[in-house]
């Protein structure tokens, strides 16, 4: 899958962020570089939206991501959610869209 470059700017000190998007339309996603030396193994901050975070814990649980056992909902309307971590560590989160 090839994403669409939508938006760019420099900011700062040479710091730089490009706004990325679905060919033909839908989800964007921004990306920014994390100053300093960024280590692998952490939350990132990046959540995903979903119309359904059960199905995709247990499609990504059958294809050997690792996930996390149980789904979250947290008091207050915090969505439904759960965490998966990349190969390389980094921890990413699925959201119910809201």
């Amino acid at each position: 899958m090839v994403f669409t470059l939508t938006a760019g700017m420099l900011f700062g000190e040479g710091d730089c962020w490009v706004k990325v998007t679905l060919p033909g339309g839908g989800a964007s996603v921004a990306l920014v570089a994390q100053p300093g030396n960024f280590q692998t193994g952490r939350r990132t901050g990046i959540a995903l939206d979903s119309s359904d975070p059960a199905t995709d814990q247990a499609e990504l649980r059958d294809k050997g991501v690792d996930v996390d056992h149980h789904l979250m909902r947290c008091e207050g309307g915090v969505p439904l959610l759960f965490f998966f971590r990349y190969n390389n560590g980094n921890h990413l989160m699925i959201v119910q869209a809201q």
